[in-house]
């Protein structure tokens, strides 16, 4: 069965966002290390400058390869560190489409789980920014009855249906089958008000 088309209702469990998404994620939190990879290639480079040997301030080839040193090592560990932190934070947001409501859990140290019912959904948007779409990767954002103001205000963070970043084919399948179920549950509840207006 393909990783990124989630199980049927039979085999319900949570599913992963993708692992283009661990990538995004990774990209998003370590742009710090790749600017001192540069900045250390930039000083490997001039170290090997003949002119840093005699300057007014002595010999400067040592230290600039002692700052290019330097520069990888941190470069180095926080490149370690923030892969290890985005796949913590891949691993641990998690979606699932059970009967009465679709869920998502994520959260490294604190956890957290949200439970939205199909009947509050009211609309399931899908937003890509050019990066997203370089990376073929989609923004779900799940409006609902008490959310949707706040989203289009601007403030759609503030929603808890958001998944950040999944893949642009599972995106448009969750957007199809969410507002699917939230019709067919609209109607259920619509029918059932009404026998219960006629008893």
């Amino acid at each position: 069965m393909d990783n990124n088309i989630p199980q049927p209702a039979s085999e319900q469990k949570y599913q992963p966002l993708g692992r283009k998404v661990l990538w995004l994620f990774f990209l998003q939190i370590s742009p710090v290390a790749f600017i001192l990879l540069v900045l250390s290639a930039f000083l490997f480079v001039l170290s090997s400058q003949p002119f840093l040997m005699d300057t007014v301030f002595g010999n400067m080839q040592k230290y600039a390869v002692e700052g290019t040193l330097i520069t990888f090592l941190a470069a180095l560990l926080i490149i370690i560190g923030s892969f290890i932190f985005a796949w913590l934070t891949y691993i641990n947001y998690l979606f699932m489409m059970a009967d009465d409501s679709f869920k998502i859990k994520r959260g490294i140290l604190s956890k957290k789980e949200n439970a939205i019912p199909y009947r509050q959904i009211q609309n399931v948007d899908i937003e890509r920014t050019l990066l997203f779409q370089i990376l073929g990767l989609s923004r779900v954002i799940i409006l609902t009855a008490g959310h949707e103001d706040n989203a289009m205000k601007g403030a759609a963070s503030e929603a808890e249906g958001i998944i950040p970043a999944i893949d642009k084919k599972l995106a448009e399948w969750l957007q199809t089958e969410l507002l699917k179920k939230a019709d067919v549950q609209k109607v259920t509840e619509t029918k059932q008000d009404g026998v219960a207006g006629k008893n």
